[in-house]
């Protein structure tokens, strides 16, 4: 292969200074929604049906008469999602392996935990990228998120029905424009901060987790991977239902047949090795009601990131 990780290709780690574990958290991005939706783990076969239940309704009764009618108990296939496979081969050659300053040990715990980190990044991105699918929508394009468009999102979750406690995964130019509105904000509401109201303000963000503080009861955490739309001029966040904690109200499936996972095959005529880390999940749309997408105008550029992401074209859903 043309690809090989060899002592040329690993050059600063070759070098008299060792970089250590700061390597270890280039452009890998947080992990927002896998905790957060419904799970199913396929036995046979690799998809997974998503029912519920079928809403009928009462008949009104008057006395002494047979009125009533016999309405069938019955369910419906919400979504069948199925799982594909993602994964990502390091092929390292021997020489490399002894010669970089981090030690061989170290260099292959990092390629091990770094193809794990891309296979979840890369369900990730196709789980904020549904966001884009619910019906419900706040906020409009070319227009800078607001208070207002926040609510109304918010809104958009009472007027469906939905059930469960929420949250929302900010776009990161969705949470800026929030952030300024609420700091710029008159209102009363925010002149108090005893009130929570300003929470949003005061929590230090946690740049592991993404969580940002709340708005009005509604935790928030924010995300790089979020997919733009309507030609690339607005961004997509989500305002949803916690299908972790309320799975019959989860918005949002996950198929997993399994999680990232390591497979190593020694070359001899290469004198090296073969090292693929891969996952295979999928995940769709089960209830549309039970979440809403907020649009807003897109002003930030990404930066360098992982070809494929925001900065490029939205990978698909598996």
């Amino acid at each position: 292969m043309a690809t090989e990780t060899t002592s040329t290709t690993l050059t600063e780690l070759v070098q008299p200074e060792i970089i250590e574990q700061l390597i270890l958290d280039y452009a890998i991005d947080k992990f927002v929604m896998l905790d957060k939706v419904r799970v199913g783990t396929p036995g046979q076969g690799n998809t997974w049906s998503f029912p519920a239940w079928v809403k009928d309704s009462g008949t009104d009764f008057t006395e002494a008469a047979s009125t009533f009618t016999n309405d069938n108990l019955e369910t419906t296939e919400n979504a069948t999602i199925t799982a594909a496979e993602v994964g990502i081969m390091r092929e390292l050659t021997d020489y490399a392996a002894a010669s970089v300053k981090m030690g061989e040990g170290a260099l292959m715990q990092f390629i091990v935990e770094d193809g794990a980190a891309l296979c979840l990044e890369m369900a990730e991105d196709d789980l904020v990228a549904l966001f884009a699918s619910a019906s419900s929508s706040a906020g409009s394009t070319g227009v800078d998120c607001s208070v207002a468009d926040f609510v109304a999102a918010m809104g958009k979750l009472n007027t469906g029905k939905a059930r469960g406690p929420r949250f929302a995964v900010l776009d990161d130019q969705a949470l800026l424009d929030l952030q300024s509105a609420v700091a710029a904000s008159q209102a009363a509401v925010f002149a108090n901060a005893a009130n929570g109201a300003q929470d949003l303000l005061r929590h230090c963000c946690d740049t592991d987790t993404g969580y940002v503080g709340s708005l009005f009861g509604c935790p928030i955490w924010y995300s790089n991977l979020t997919d733009t739309a309507n030609t690339a001029a607005d961004v997509v966040s989500g305002i949803l239902i916690n299908g972790a904690a309320r799975p019959v109200n989860a918005p949002i499936g996950f198929v997993q047949m399994w999680a990232p996972r390591v497979r190593e095959l020694y070359l001899p005529d290469q004198v090296g090795r073969q090292i693929v880390t891969t996952m295979c999940y999928g995940c769709g749309e089960i209830s549309d009601f039970n979440y809403a997408k907020l649009v807003t105008a897109a002003k930030v550029h990404p930066g360098p990131g992982r070809a494929g992401f925001k900065s490029g074209a939205p990978r698909t859903s598996p």
